[in-house]
């Protein structure tokens, strides 16, 4: 009779194991697919439409700046600005997504680089020859530091207005054209990487064929496929990890960085973004940004597949702490003063930023423990 018992335990137990088993088997293709269903919601409504919306931007700059060599006015200078305005908000709503393409590429550097090298820049203006000059030459012989959107805002911008027409030189008009090709060529292979190459307008398509650049990779459809062939990601989770490691890196950059640097050596010229007076504008949308990864979309509207529908239904209290820390730190940044530049001794409102960016921080890491 013992041995009966021991036996029916015995099979009991197993049955018990199997059950498990076949539960996990389950539950973890659910799980996967919904980590999945976050990375399309991510890749397609956030990142894509964010490089959409500053590719079309950039490409309307640098038409602009087109026009702008060929006859420079006050009025077409200041669509040139509020055109750089615009594209910088979708940059600078993208760096919480500096990974991939931005980095891969060194897309990221070529569009950001900062502080300008004004000393070379001056160089460059005194080129017999700088009247010739063309994106082409630009993109070949100039380092970082002369290209991107800190070149273009030198030249648009004094004192975080337009600058006379009459004070821009002419080579500072042929500078600044093909160096905003440039940024407009730079801005299309960011979304291209993202999109693939076969979602490019043609219009986009024939500026990258005439500056012989193309598209190296479709790096949304590895973010979209993780865990699959043909992606760098050997799991979902691992994709996921890398979006919070994003949002994690600009929360402390901006605290840590951005505010924290030219508030602790008082110097103006530390300042990102000073001849526009864009900074505060520039650090609440890099709040934005993981905002945006947060939510999986680019409005504000909460996606229904996205990392905060899932801390949600997880873990409330840190949804909420995420949420609020979101937008403390977007009104710490804002109490700070604008413009930034003028605001450099306001230590303890600068304070009060860096300590919610860190906050903001905090909470971001809290998500690894929840996703499955």
């Amino acid at each position: 009779m013992r041995r009966n018992n021991f036996f029916y335990s015995i099979l009991f137990i197993a049955g018990l194991t199997l059950l498990g088993s076949s539960c996990r088997k389950e539950t973890e293709p659910d799980s996967d697919a919904e980590l999945l269903n976050i990375l399309e919601s991510y890749t397609n409504n956030t990142v894509i439409q964010t490089y959409k919306g500053m590719a079309d931007k950039a490409m309307e700059l640098f038409s602009v700046c087109q026009q702008v060599r060929n006859g420079a006015n006050d009025a077409n200078i200041a669509e040139a600005c509020n055109l750089w305005r615009a594209a910088r908000v979708y940059w600078e709503q993208s760096e919480a997504f500096l990974f991939g393409p931005a980095e891969y590429n060194s897309l990221d550097p070529h569009l950001d680089s900062w502080p300008l090298d004004k000393d070379k820049l001056d160089q460059v203006l005194r080129q017999s020859d700088i009247m010739n000059i063309d994106a082409a030459y630009a993109r070949n012989n100039f380092g970082s530091s002369l290209l991107g959107f800190h070149a273009v805002e030198y030249v648009l911008f004094r004192d975080g207005g337009p600058r006379s027409s009459a004070a821009i030189s002419s080579p500072e008009l042929a500078y600044l054209c093909a160096i905003a090709q440039v940024l407009a060529e730079d801005c299309i292979l960011l979304e291209g990487s993202w999109s693939g190459e076969s979602s490019l307008s043609s219009e986009k398509m024939a500026l990258l064929e005439e500056a012989e650049l193309a598209i190296s990779a479709d790096f949304g459809y590895e973010m979209k496929n993780a865990g699959k062939r043909g992606s760098r990601y050997a799991s979902a989770r691992q994709a996921i990890e890398e979006i919070i490691e994003g949002c994690k890196d600009i929360a402390d950059e901006v605290g840590n960085s951005k505010i924290a640097d030219p508030v602790q050596s008082g110097n103006v010229l530390d300042v990102e973004s000073w001849y526009s007076w864009n900074s505060i504008d520039d650090f609440v949308n890099n709040i934005v940004s993981i905002q945006n990864s947060y939510y999986g979309s680019q409005n504000g509207i909460i996606s229904e597949h996205s990392l905060c529908r899932m801390i949600a239904e997880n873990n409330p209290p840190l949804d909420m702490e995420i949420k609020a820390n979101i937008e403390n730190a977007k009104a710490k940044i804002i109490a700070i003063g604008t413009p930034f530049r003028n605001h450099l001794n306001n230590r303890a409102g600068a304070q009060a930023a860096m300590d919610a960016c860190n906050q903001l921080y905090a909470s971001i890491n809290k998500i690894n423990l929840v996703i499955p």
